[in-house]
């Protein structure tokens, strides 16, 4: 991809805004971005194309996944 643009690097990739400290994982077959928590995950993105994954409650952001649950 390439970006024709006259903005600096800095503005377009924000290193502060950055998800470095989150993991990518399979909850329940469905990818997510979540940050990792003393008693599980904390889901904080759901990364699926499918718009049905979007209404399973048990899928939503900031619900606490359990280390067995997935």
């Amino acid at each position: 991809m390439i970006l024709h643009t006259m903005m600096p690097h800095e503005l377009m990739f924000p290193e502060e805004a950055g998800f470095s400290h989150f993991e990518t994982l399979n909850v329940q077959g469905v990818p997510v971005l979540a940050e990792q928590l003393d008693e599980g995950y904390r889901i904080v993105r759901i990364l699926s194309t499918n718009p049905y994954d979007f209404l399973r409650p048990g899928l939503a952001p900031g619900n606490v996944v359990r280390h067995a649950g997935f």
